[in-house]
């Protein structure tokens, strides 16, 4: 899978690849290239799944848990209501959609 990284001297996004199983925790630093790498969330979500098949509302899986701006299940999943409580959640909070 690819997860996101940051240089925190120049601000550079790096994209690397690692196996689910050896990814860095989100906050830590590695060491990449000669760069120390800070790995942060992804931005991108992918909501069109649930959408189209289940139409709204739906429970997202791919959104942070105990979101803020959006109703949620016992688990804390974060709850769409409609096409445009989706974009505002997604421009609010910085993402952007698959």
């Amino acid at each position: 899978m690819i997860y996101d990284f940051v240089n925190d001297t120049t601000g550079k996004t790096v994209e690397l690849h690692y196996s689910m199983a050896d990814v860095p925790s989100i906050g830590e630093i590695i060491e990449h290239e000669g760069e120390r790498l800070r790995r942060i969330a992804g931005c991108q979500i992918d909501a069109g799944i649930d959408a189209k098949v289940h139409g709204y509302p739906y429970v997202s899986s791919s959104l942070p848990r105990n979101l803020k701006g959006c109703d949620t299940n016992r688990q804390g999943k974060p709850i769409v209501t409609s096409r445009r409580h989706e974009r505002e959640v997604i421009s609010r909070h910085g993402y952007s959609r698959d």
